[in-house]
């Protein structure tokens, strides 16, 4: 019995799991939920997400439910969890209903520049994301519809989350989980079109005049103001938030010093 209890597990692996219908989908099915409008830079990025799964590990079946076929936002960790779809990008306040010291990442003039916050959140604060997301059973793949906006003296970030189901990452061979890792953001090419396409948007809305970003530079000085509004964030997203935001003060400065640092 023992030996047929066995069997039939290794056949179930072998078939894929069970989804909330009753329904047998296969392991080499992937569904993938994202808000992204017809003709957007976001549809562009997930039928680059597609094209390069498909190149890149050809024997999956993707399926990318976009836009309205992608349901509300405050569903789509449910699904993930139910094994109804794989990867879901989540905005930034459903994923911070997720994990609470996202917020930290909102807080008024946290970052400098557009560099400066790729420099952090690629190098530093990914990981110690990654290690939260992944103990409410999720694997942070990627930020996605990142959203600068830079008001007089309150600049603000603003960015949202790729999510695989950890279980169903985990059982990837090491190869397929590089691929669904990078595909999105290959070369940064997908944080590169949204942002162009933001700012091809402003211009117009400006009558045409350019629009140009914060340029990097040396981390301009907190004012006490925008310390306590620090504090503020931290105190109520709690857990981990100040260990972050340390990790973001120190990067602040290094990125400060790469950038004055002479070329070679």
């Amino acid at each position: 019995m023992r030996r047929l209890a066995i069997v039939a597990a290794l056949l179930l692996a072998a078939c894929g799991s069970p989804g909330p219908d009753g329904s047998t989908r296969s392991s080499r099915e992937v569904v993938v939920a994202a808000d992204a409008a017809p003709g957007s830079a976001a549809e562009s990025n997930w039928r680059r997400f597609a094209d390069n799964v498909g190149v890149w590990a050809p024997g999956y079946a993707l399926t990318l439910r976009l836009g309205v076929d992608a349901g509300p936002p405050a569903g789509r960790a449910a699904e993930v969890r139910q094994g109804a779809v794989q990867i879901a990008a989540l905005p930034p306040d459903e994923a911070t209903g997720l994990v609470p010291e996202l917020a930290l990442l909102s807080a008024p003039e946290l970052f400098g520049s557009q560099d400066e916050a790729d420099y952090i959140l690629d190098r530093i604060v990914l990981d110690p994301y990654r290690r939260l997301f992944s103990e409410k059973g999720f694997r942070l793949l990627d930020w996605v519809g990142d959203d600068w906006s830079d008001p007089p003296a309150r600049r603000v970030y603003r960015t949202g989350v790729i999510l695989a189901d950890k279980g169903w990452f985990e059982r990837l061979t090491p190869h397929d989980r590089d691929v669904f890792q990078q595909a999105y953001g290959s070369a940064g090419a997908a944080r590169a079109d949204s942002r162009a396409a933001a700012r091809r948007a402003a211009e117009a809305g400006a009558g045409g005049a350019t629009v140009s970003e914060t340029p990097p530079g040396a981390p301009a000085e907190w004012s006490e103001a925008t310390r306590e509004a620090h504090r503020a964030i931290i105190a109520r997203a709690g857990g981990r938030a100040q260990e972050i935001y340390d990790l973001v003060v120190r990067a602040r400065q290094e990125f400060a010093a790469k950038a004055a640092a002479p070329a070679r």
